[in-house]
């Protein structure tokens, strides 16, 4: 419509009456296609990049809290050795004074009426 037609040539190039030229394996978007940043045309990289950096920020939150998680399980397990520990002294413990209580109620069981039952305290 009011442009005259013309048989392009090997290399030629086709510019509008504003000027703007194009090769022949250029795309032709429409106009304000390109975003703010000016280098990109519109499409999701702005919201992909936006993506990525939030999933970068979950990411490293989800690592700080694995680390600690893992800091603290290694505490509780510290923490469960050493109860262990604890018990089986507790028990040795327990073995001994029960032992002993024994010893004492042998004795005084084999006491006359007139021995002292202070000699069968340890």
């Amino acid at each position: 419509m009011g442009d005259r037609p013309a048989c392009l040539g090997y290399g030629d190039t086709v510019c509008s009456s504003r000027g703007k030229c194009v090769s022949q394996d250029a795309a032709c978007f429409e106009s304000y296609q390109c975003n703010y940043e000016g280098f990109t045309c519109k499409s999701n990289l702005t919201e992909c990049g936006a993506e990525y950096d939030g999933l970068l920020i979950r990411f490293n939150t989800l690592v700080d809290d694995y680390n600690e998680l893992l800091e603290e399980a290694h505490d509780m397990r510290t923490e469960f050795q050493t109860a262990l520990e604890n018990l089986e002294e507790t028990r040795r413990d327990l073995r001994r004074s029960e032992d002993v209580l024994s010893d004492v109620l042998s004795c005084i069981e084999g006491l006359g009426r007139l021995d002292d039952p202070d000699n069968c305290l340890p």
